[in-house]
């Protein structure tokens, strides 16, 4: 959540690009089913069959719906939103536990498409013992997504990328896209965190039951955890992977750092040593004099790397295994003097740089930060080995926008009795295990699975079978107890050939 819109891609974040987003929007559009919607807000949801096609595993006899939600919940009366939802029907026999409501991460990202992938295993694990319902978030996937903006901003090539420039640039773009959103009368006061925590609730009275189960990624914990405060006495269970609590939307900028180094004693075990070090020495070189380097990603083109650059590409880097198993030879050929490899991740996010959505961008806007929270990133900014990359161009990029803010009660210490089960990854450079432990003194019933290895990547699902056990047994009710996991390390690239393209994959 909050971090810069140049690390909106897949490889970087679990926000959704703009490009993708369009694109599930296409895609869900021409496989939807249009059951007739009751005329009466409070109708129950109407599920008709429906082929839910995975990637890997087969077509799956799936049910599906529309849920009709108020635009705001403030007024039910006025203006509504139609949200897709997908309910995969448990498979163990009649079960007692709640039904589970999965979030997706983002904001923006589409919680029907994320089973598709190579996470279905554990979706269909949790489906033994409950029905689980994947729902797509208001504005995202086939849930009413906003036009896109037609604004952008590209930078140059030969330019390597200034910190103030860029910013102004892009608070230009967003700027011009709040305005065109609101010519085009969208609402953009309808996409906060608190309207969404509403939709949850109102999905748990359509099923027709007293409680439901929340399991979150990424932001759909920070949406879970919104939903906690505002409407717990619905809910039976969560599970939080990769905790973003109320006041985490701005990430801390020494986290990076400590992360930085941890992922150097891993990679010094395959030849790579002083990683922090090696980082160190590329930044005051480009800070002494910008570099060029050819992207072979891109069809050979020339660009103008900067010390700015090489920051964001690093505190990006730190998000996923992917990269970080391409981050210690990019810097070592850098020391070297060679630039391609970095070429090929600058362009890989400038890319997708200049680009917002509209449910993302007021989503981010809307949680914010406390003056506390905003206080100290900006201190450990100044501290930080990579400035203020890591959330960057957040949170100035909200200043002057005009759009809401749900303000700091919104953003307060959370205290409830709700089941919670906290999973978190050791190298997770988005959302760090000090998060959950941060949130579970205010959580008296919680447990948490450590997850020795793991990014915020595929492998805090995979790598360790014990994970998907741990919840789907913890969403049937059964007892999970505080446990460390090991996954396999991360493989390091040693040669450019193992870069390989994700754009291609």
């Amino acid at each position: 959540m909050t971090i810069a819109s140049l690390l909106r891609t897949p490889l970087f974040r679990s926000r959704l690009p703009v490009t993708t987003l369009r694109l599930a929007t296409v895609c869900l559009a021409g496989a939807a089913i249009s059951p007739a919607l009751a005329a009466d807000p409070a109708a129950t949801l109407v599920f008709q069959p429906y082929e839910y096609e995975t990637q890997k595993h087969g077509t799956i006899a799936a049910e599906a719906a529309y849920l009709d939600v108020p635009r705001h919940h403030a007024a039910p009366d006025g203006p509504r939103l139609r949200l897709r939802v997908v309910r995969l029907p448990a498979t163990g026999g009649k079960s007692s536990a709640a039904p589970v409501i999965y979030l997706a991460g983002g904001p923006g990202g589409s919680g029907i498409g994320t089973a598709r992938g190579p996470r279905w295993p554990v979706f269909d694990q949790v489906r033994r013992e409950a029905d689980v319902l994947l729902l797509d978030q208001r504005g995202a996937g086939g849930s009413e997504p906003p036009p896109a903006c037609p604004h952008e901003h590209r930078f140059e090539d030969a330019q390597p990328l200034q910190r103030d420039a860029a910013l102004a640039a892009l608070r230009d773009v967003a700027a011009r896209c709040v305005a065109y959103w609101k010519q085009e009368k969208v609402d953009l006061g309808a996409y906060t965190t608190v309207e969404s925590a509403g939709d949850i609730d109102d999905l748990r009275r359509a099923l027709g039951v007293p409680k439901v189960s929340l399991w979150g990624m990424s932001y759909g914990t920070h949406l879970a955890l919104a939903t906690v405060r505002q409407h717990g006495d619905g809910l039976a269970r969560v599970v939080l992977m990769g905790s973003e609590g109320p006041d985490d939307t701005l990430k801390l900028p020494l986290a990076a750092d400590a992360l930085l180094r941890q992922l150097g004693e891993v990679a010094a075990n395959a030849g790579f040593e002083d990683l922090t070090g090696s980082a160190t020495r590329v930044l005051a070189t480009l800070r002494q004099q910008p570099r060029q380097g050819r992207s072979r990603m891109h069809e050979g083109r020339v660009v103008m790397i900067g010390a700015y650059d090489a920051q964001l590409v690093i505190a990006a880097s730190l998000g996923r295994r992917m990269t970080q198993q391409w981050l210690p030879l990019i810097l070592r050929e850098a020391e070297r003097g060679n630039y391609d490899l970095l070429a090929d991740v600058v362009l890989l996010m400038r890319s997708e740089q200049g680009q917002f959505g509209a449910m993302p961008l007021a989503m981010d806007v809307a949680s914010g930060q406390s003056p506390q929270r905003r206080a100290l990133v900006e201190a450990q900014a100044g501290q930080s080995l990579l400035g203020d990359a890591l959330n960057f161009p957040f949170p100035a990029l909200g200043d002057g926008l005009g759009l809401p803010d749900l303000g700091d009660a919104f953003r307060g210490p959370l205290h409830s009795n709700v089941p919670v089960l906290f999973i978190s990854g050791t190298l997770d450079g988005r959302t760090p295990p000090a998060n959950a432990a941060a949130l579970r003194p205010g959580l008296a019933n919680s447990h948490a699975l450590l997850v020795r290895g793991a990014s915020h990547d595929n492998e805090l699902w995979l790598g360790n079978p014990v994970i998907a056990a741990g919840i789907a047994d913890f969403l049937a009710g059964r007892t999970v107890r505080d446990a460390v996991l090991d996954v396999d390390p991360p493989v390091f690239a040693t040669r450019a050939e193992d870069l390989v393209d994700p754009r291609r994959r």
